[in-house]
């Protein structure tokens, strides 16, 4: 009679031993695939930014070195906004007749949204009086607005406070040292201290770093932190890098007459 051979098998010893292996494999590999993904990520906002900044640029040169209007909720809709964001299309132009998308003809067109700008739920539930609705992207467009009738930037601003309205235009001209100076901002899509240094969140087109005296504007805006601490920023000379809130939040790289 032929020797029965034992059939192979793990011991249990075996078994957890495999299993911590893997266990440890899984700690060191998932903050790696993490980090890559934010990565990534940042390279989609980076690139959503660079297209901005080229379509922002077809814009001017094809308006007399014009910037596009500044696309707040203070100012109103105007044709001349950068983007038309409102979600009410029965009363204002769709988002795809944005001039700046417009501008980039035969281009890739860029999204207006950060990949990791996720929920939009701070905005939805928040109360807008004036029928616009909310912001639901990622970027806005520096505009200092008009201070004793004067346009300080970097935005075209449609003044309605007269009879009828005026059209106080800011040329390319203007903004001094443009490398420096902050044309599209990335904000907070939501108050989570992840994403906001100051609790707010991105509620129209325009970014306001800086309240100056004269201004009908409460509060300033923020840049987002979602890029490990930093956010995508396009300067007017149409580079793009991450910055800190706090490079933000400094009129000398935003104010273009500074």
């Amino acid at each position: 009679m032929a020797a029965t051979i034992p059939r192979g098998g793990f011991t249990l010893v075996e078994l957890l031993l495999v299993i911590a292996v893997i266990a440890t494999l899984a700690a060191i590999l998932l903050p790696v695939l993490s980090a890559a993904k934010k990565r990534g990520s940042q390279a989609v906002c980076i690139n959503n930014q660079r297209q901005l900044a080229l379509g922002m640029q077809i814009y001017i040169n094809d308006n007399n070195n014009d910037f596009p209007g500044i696309a707040s909720r203070v100012y109103g809709y105007q044709p001349e906004d950068w983007i038309y964001w409102r979600t009410n299309t029965a009363l204002y132009p769709s988002f795809d007749k944005s001039p700046i998308l417009t501008a980039i003809s035969g281009a890739q067109k860029p999204s207006l949204r950060c990949p990791m700008d996720t929920t939009d739920a701070d905005r939805l539930a928040a109360n807008y009086s004036d029928g616009y609705g909310p912001y639901l992207y990622s970027y806005s467009f520096t505009g200092y607005g008009l201070v004793d009738d004067q346009n300080i930037g970097m935005s075209t601003v449609v003044d309605n406070s007269g009879a009828s309205p005026v059209i106080r235009l800011f040329v390319e001209s203007s903004v001094h040292n443009p490398a420096q100076k902050i044309m599209l901002a990335e904000e907070p899509g939501s108050s989570a201290g992840s994403d906001s240094p100051t609790g707010t969140f991105i509620s129209d087109g325009r970014w306001i770093p800086d309240v100056l005296p004269g201004m009908n504007v409460n509060n300033p805006d923020t840049l987002t932190l979602r890029h490990g601490g930093k956010a995508d920023v396009a300067f007017a000379d149409e580079h793009v890098e991450p910055v800190t809130p706090d490079f933000g939040g400094d009129p000398a790289n935003s104010e273009p007459d500074l």
